[in-house]
């Protein structure tokens, strides 16, 4: 197994058990792809991980160092998918932040296993989760390490679903477990807000920066259950998968494939 993760660089074998990410969640993470050794759509993931430190106050390697560890763990005749995840660092027992703290990060690989094709030209079913995602003021949807909501809502979803679309406190639309949520309507692609929490990813950060290329124009907003029904097309993406559209949600059914399509172009399309 130590060949599948670096801990600071290092082949190491253990991680202090005083680390804060264990203890409390104190930290950040991103998941990306990594085709023929070399991370997928880096710079987005990287300024992702940049802006969600900066919100903890968590002082992130430099990205020197980051893409050196990629290099040295992932080969580059593989396709796998790689995690960072970055902890303020280890200290005593405690919720007090002691000063000068060293953060740990930590790089795993894993097997990429890619969708079935005719998941791509069919369309998946969701569903709507009964557990809400969890309010974090004042964190908002950063990529923070405390997600047992999702966790457990992805426990719950039925066998004839592929994913489930989790409701706020409010019961607005956020997000699914682990892919963000992309409604159409018109030419205007339609973000759920997140102010409160969920998690902001690098596929909707690349959509909100070119979705202009494509012929579309952007806004997030406040979207019910029965405000996203009446989408003209929906898709739901992540550094991962990409976008796939969306066949039915409970008993609303839409048969358009053409915006997952012209997303994953795009994303083909960035380095």
């Amino acid at each position: 197994m130590n060949d599948n993760y670096l801990i600071n660089g290092e082949s190491s074998s253990s991680l202090n058990p005083f680390d804060r990410g264990l203890a409390y969640g104190d930290g950040v993470f991103r998941t990306f792809k990594v085709l023929h050794g070399t991370p997928q759509h880096w710079v987005y993931h990287f300024d992702k991980l940049c802006s969600d430190a900066a919100a903890l106050n968590i002082t992130l390697p430099t990205q020197e160092i980051l893409l050196s560890d990629i290099q040295q763990l992932f080969l580059n005749n593989e396709n796998s998918v790689g995690k960072w995840i970055i902890t303020r660092g280890s200290s005593e027992r405690g919720y007090r932040i002691p000063k000068n703290l060293s953060p740990n990060r930590i790089l795993l690989k894993s097997t990429y296993q890619p969708l079935e094709a005719s998941i791509y030209t069919d369309g998946v079913c969701l569903e709507i989760s009964p557990i809400t995602v969890a309010s974090h003021l004042p964190l908002g949807p950063i990529k923070h390490l405390s997600r047992l909501e999702n966790v457990l809502a992805r426990e719950a979803i039925s066998s004839t679903s592929f994913d489930a679309i989790m409701l706020d406190n409010a019961g607005d639309v956020n997000e699914c477990t682990s892919h963000t949520v992309v409604a159409r309507y018109g030419k205007t692609l339609h973000f759920p807000q997140q102010k409160h929490g969920g998690v902001s990813g690098v596929s909707q950060h690349i959509l909100l920066m070119h979705a202009k290329d494509m012929g579309f124009t952007c806004t997030q907003t406040t979207m019910s259950p029965s405000t996203l029904f009446e989408a003209d097309e929906i898709v739901i993406t992540n550094a991962i998968n990409g976008a796939v559209p969306v066949r039915q949600i409970q008993k609303k059914e839409w048969n358009s494939t053409k915006l997952a399509y012209a997303i994953n172009t795009l994303f083909k399309n960035l380095k």
